[in-house]
């Protein structure tokens, strides 16, 4: 398939084409709309075919004067959105397109980008539950740890709680020892979190919700964003109280409540780390698979030293 294919700077994209193409895509493409990157990456570039029918976003980023192309915050999959099919010819096309000028890219493409057998690709695993069943079929496909989990939750007196504020949340992620926590609050994306967060609430396209115990203390919470047959796992955190009374658990139950029966999907938003998919998987998720694409165009020394990765 030969296609024009154009790159765009920031300020040269048309929006209202853009999130016309993105919202006509099928699968999880909340990540591509424009405002949603514009809060995790407010320079954020493209590649685009001239009547917008394909595009794909870009994170540039600078460290030592070198350019090159990352995966944003709380940003899953990108690669190419269109509301055609995509074929694997048309990948390989937009990812020879990309500017000679990012010496090193790490990005990763979505699930209806096939790659053939294009170089540099390596597959992730995310997980997701289906909401189309109603609570009761949903929480009988929970493995025997989760529903052990649930019953020594329901022993404590634990109420759940949406609309938890801002404030409250990040000072939870504080709290929390956990991995996760420790890299949405690093410098670097403290201020794409707090933009992130701002606009999907003032886009209503999502919520922090919560556990608290009986005095009112926040054990656990989570950030979720939705789409419309798509529900995000975007951010958990939890304070040891709530690790210890296995609050998050609840969180997650009370969540699916919530949303049983209304035809979409919840996306635990990965993982490739064995216990995390464990945990998640305990909650009826199935596997889907998507692709990321490296190249590493630096000069020696740095080609190896980039192998650390330098976001």
């Amino acid at each position: 398939m030969i296609m024009e294919i154009r790159r765009l700077k920031h300020q040269d994209i048309d929006r209202l084409r853009w999130d016309q193409t993105v919202h006509a895509a099928p699968g999880p493409n909340l990540y591509a709309r424009s405002w949603y990157l514009d809060a995790v990456c407010p320079d954020w570039e493209a590649l685009a075919s001239p009547d917008y029918s394909y595009v794909m976003p870009l994170a540039p980023r600078k460290r030592f004067t070198i350019p090159y192309l990352y995966q944003p915050l709380l940003s899953q999959q990108h690669g190419i959105l269109s509301a055609q099919k995509i074929e694997w010819e048309t990948v390989q096309a937009f990812l020879e397109c990309i500017p000679q000028k990012y010496r090193l890219i790490e990005i990763t493409l979505n699930e209806r980008n096939p790659v053939g057998d294009l170089q540099g690709i390596t597959f992730h695993t995310t997980l997701r539950t289906d909401l189309s069943h109603g609570y009761d079929q949903i929480s009988a496909s929970y493995n025997d740890n989760t529903k052990r989990n649930l019953k020594k939750a329901d022993t404590a007196t634990l109420t759940y709680e949406t609309g938890i504020p801002a404030g409250q949340f990040l000072s939870l992620l504080m709290e929390d020892e956990g991995a996760g926590s420790r890299i949405l609050l690093k410098k670097s994306n403290r201020k794409p979190l707090l933009r992130l967060i701002n606009a999907l609430m003032i886009h209503q396209a999502g919520e922090i919700s919560g556990i608290r115990n009986s005095d009112g203390t926040l054990l656990s919470a989570a950030l979720f964003a939705r789409q419309e047959n798509m529900h995000f796992f975007l951010a958990p955190a939890s304070a040891h109280a709530g690790r210890e009374s296995r609050a998050m658990f609840m969180l997650i139950d009370r969540y699916i409540h919530l949303h049983a029966g209304s035809r979409a999907m919840l996306d635990f938003e990965g993982s490739d780390i064995p216990d995390v998919a464990r945990f998640y998987r305990g909650f009826g998720a199935a596997e889907f698979v998507y692709p990321s694409f490296r190249l590493n165009r630096l000069p020696f020394p740095l080609k190896n030293l980039a192998d650390r990765r330098i976001r």
